[in-house]
């Protein structure tokens, strides 16, 4: 999946790229695992919302920690499914 980034000012009127951080919900069998960035975080769930509810604790807290995140769904069809923030 392609990064993404956003700009940020830096205050000598030029602006930064600042990469988002990406969770993943992605089905796997039975499961749901949860992946930051495309590596899988060891975290899964058997149910989809309590996968998103967990991606989304952790995408919290790297938000709360100054990154720039964002938590998506992979659905059945492949697509992505943006659901937090």
């Amino acid at each position: 999946m392609a990064k993404h980034s956003k700009l940020r000012p830096t205050g000598n009127g030029t602006e930064q790229r600042i990469p988002v951080v990406e969770f993943h919900v992605v089905p796997n069998g039975d499961r749901w695992d949860i992946e930051r960035d495309d590596t899988f975080t060891g975290t899964f769930a058997y149910s989809v919302h309590v996968a998103i509810g967990l991606a989304v604790a952790a995408a919290q807290n790297d938000y709360h920690n100054g990154e720039d995140v964002m938590v998506c769904v992979q659905e059945l069809d492949g697509h992505c499914r943006k659901v937090w923030p």
